[in-house]
Formats: structure tokens, sequence, C-alpha cells
């Protein structure tokens, strides 16, 4: 399945047991780092840190890793952990993010996040909301203190969510906000061309210039548009989920350049982790901005 685990989890934000832990996210069970990484690196086992979790009241409730044709690399592979303390179905909860790998590609992380249910997002938070730790040491010393410090921003990001919640866009705030938030994944289609014009755009020059996918006023257009009722509020934090939704999900049209011609295609979902983890980021941190 394609790995847009962030923007496309529709299973239940529900205890995990072990069993399903390892269903979901084998590679946190692994006790021992890849072959292929040096012997200067030190390996961070998942599942210590898990513990640690756990013995600080925070409980697993989603889970997967990044997926791999070798089957040799399935017990390395990069893989997230979401976790939170209060289980209640409400509109929106706190969660801390557990990133980690055993193949050198990423330190052990932890990010917070906000789970909207409404739409079944997940919100991963700037860089100011996030604690690394690094493979030094080869144990989990001092990850509690990082569980810690983590969890003090958990409400510091629930307070933002109140306050992006309290302001109003209108119409040409959000388109504002959507073109910067459309350019965290693609390039406008003004960025190529100070023209738009048929006749322009059938040169070779622009053509080889303009070679990839823009982003135009349709597809921020369709990227505000609301899917369901929960979405039709006009405050910031309602419209940051708009476009969440719409820039890691895809489905919004995009304009196609190559050198056989121009033509509209829909935006695809993000598959890589680390790109759905940077433009969560990116985005938040558009929403911050606005809201400072």
């Amino acid at each position: 399945m394609p790995f847009d685990l962030l923007i496309t989890d529709k299973t239940p934000r529900t205890l995990l047991s072990q069993a399903d832990l390892f269903d979901k996210c084998p590679a946190a069970f692994n006790k021992a780092p890849a072959p292929t990484v040096t012997n200067k690196y030190d390996f961070v086992d998942t599942m210590g840190a898990v513990e640690i979790l756990q013995d600080n009241g925070f409980k697993p409730v989603y889970a997967q890793q990044k997926p791999s044709r070798k089957s040799q690399n399935i017990p390395f592979a990069s893989h997230l952990i979401a976790f939170a303390q209060d289980l209640e179905d409400n509109p929106h909860r706190p969660e801390i993010l557990l990133w980690n790998s055993s193949d050198g590609s990423q330190s052990l992380r932890l990010l917070s996040g906000i789970f909207r249910f409404a739409c079944d997002n997940g919100i991963v938070c700037g860089e100011g909301l996030q604690a690394k730790f690094r493979h030094i040491g080869g144990k989990t010393a001092g990850f509690e203190n990082l569980v810690q410090e983590q969890a003090k921003n958990m409400p510091k990001a629930m307070a933002k969510v109140e306050a992006m919640q309290e302001i109003q866009l209108s119409t040409i705030e959000q388109k504002d906000l959507a073109r910067q938030a459309l350019g965290l994944r693609w390039k406008s289609t003004i960025d190529v061309a100070k023209s738009f014009s048929n006749n322009w755009l059938e040169t070779a020059d622009y053509l080889e210039t303009a070679s990839g996918s823009f982003f135009d006023g349709a597809t921020i257009s369709q990227a505000l548009r609301a899917k369901r009722v929960e979405d039709t509020p006009q405050d910031l934090w309602t419209v940051y989920n708009r476009l969440q939704e719409s820039i890691l999900q895809g489905g919004v049209s995009l304009v196609s350049c190559t050198k056989k011609g121009i033509k509209s295609r829909q935006a695809k979902a993000v598959q890589s982790l680390k790109e759905t983890v940077r433009l969560n980021q990116g985005l938040w941190d558009l929403a911050e901005k606005v809201a400072a």
C-alpha cells in the first residue's frame, strides 16, 4: 500500500496490542542494526523506546512502516508509531509520533502530532515541536527525558490549534495561504511565466523550461474546497486542514508539461514518509505564521 499514512489512515485510532504492533510494524521489533551500516552506527531499540512511552502513560494507537520490495530490508525499514494518552474520540487529540529506523536512514525522533477525527487526518507539528534522539550510546539512555520534553509540547500544540480556530480568513487570505501551501510541493505556473498565453506555451523553450507539474488557479480552488460538512468553516484551522488533505492525499488538478505537450492531470498521494513529514511540518509553520 502507498506509504501516505499520515493522511490516508482510515483505521480506528484504538489501543494496539503487541501482536497488532508486530503485524503492522515488524521493523519496530528488530534487535540489531542493518548489516549495511558501519561499526560506528549505534543502534537504538524501538521497542525499548515504546516501553518507556507506555511507562509514561502513552499508548500505541497507530503503526506503519515504509514498504519494501526486498524482503531483507523489511526488518530495518523506517517506521512510525503514534501514541496517545487519551483514547476518547474528541474532535482533536494530541499524539506523540515515534519515528525510527535501524538502517541508518532515520535517527530516532519524537514529533508532536494532532489527530483530527472528522477527516482521519494526522497533523505533524512544525520544527519547533519535535525532539531528536541521536543514535549515540547504543541504548535509549536519556530517552525518558525526551518523552517528558515532548509531552510538554502537547498542550502547546493544542493551544495553537485553539488560537487558529479563532482566526477567520477572508477569501483573499485563504487563496494566499493556499498558494504558499501548494508551493511546498509544486511550483506555480506563474513561477515559469509572466504571461500564460497559448501561443507562448507552444514554444520549445517553454516546454524545456517548464518540464514538470505545476499548480494554477484551478488547483487553488480545488485545494480550498470543503469535502465534508465539518470542513465548511472559514477559520484558519479548518482551512489549513483542507489544504493539508488536498496536498498530501492528492486528487487536485495540476498542469503537466513535457516535451510531448501540456495536459491536465490529477495529483497523486504522497508516498514517502520523509516527504509526508516535511510537508506536514511546512504546512504547520505556514499556519503558525498566519496566527502570529
